[in-house]
């Protein structure tokens, strides 16, 4: 097995696990938190019938108390009663089986997560890294690339917006994403690029 091969595996979920969602910040003092769910919609993280908190681990029962615009949404924990015990969770994960997903109807529709792992190439079909992970902080989902060798005023690792323009193909069942990777260079080194809904343009949310 290639280096690439194990850092691959060391850094992506556990086999036979899928990353739904994320406890935020505690909310209020009666040990309410927000979590954030990766979910096509958000709403779904409701609908598994088990969620644990980290792969195989303990069971973890959701209660909706209401929408949350910026964390997803503002729910209860059965069994956390305060807020020390809900700050406590915070950066948590929660996961379900991968059998508990639905199967993928057609090669466009996927989670989030089973981005992780994936091969990165550019779009001459060069392999230029692999997804270690989807990350948002509150702007737009950005696909964090562990590239094969470093860039000059990028580094190792690359953030990419998950849009049509940066990423134009997700092949799942191919085990690829294609990444318009000179075109982010150069928006990266032009000043960046808006936020998305600055932008007016359509992302690729999945």
């Amino acid at each position: 097995m290639s280096n690439g091969s194990t850092e691959r595996r060391n850094q992506g979920l556990e086999e036979g696990w899928v990353c739904v969602g994320a406890f935020g910040p505690a909310h209020g003092v009666h040990g309410d938190i927000k979590v954030r769910a990766f979910t096509e919609d958000p709403t779904d993280l409701f609908a598994f019938k088990a969620l644990h908190r980290g792969a195989n681990g303990p069971l973890v029962k959701l209660k909706k108390k209401r929408d949350d615009k910026d964390d997803g949404f503002v729910v209860a924990v059965e069994g956390v009663k305060t807020r020390e015990d809900a700050m406590a969770l915070k950066g948590r994960k929660l996961f379900v089986p991968r059998e508990a997903l639905d199967d993928l109807a057609d090669e466009d529709e996927f989670y989030l997560a089973d981005l992780i792992g994936l091969t990165a190439e550019d779009q001459d079909g060069t392999e230029i890294g692999f997804v270690r992970a989807v990350e948002n902080f509150g702007a737009e989902d950005l696909v964090e690339i562990v590239l094969k060798a470093p860039v000059e005023g990028i580094g190792r690792f690359a953030f990419v917006p998950f849009r049509k323009i940066f990423v134009p193909v997700v092949d799942i069942r191919g085990s690829r994403v294609v990444i318009a990777f000179a075109d982010w260079v150069e928006a990266m080194k032009e000043g960046g690029f808006a936020p998305e809904s600055e932008e007016g343009e359509d992302g690729d949310d999945a």
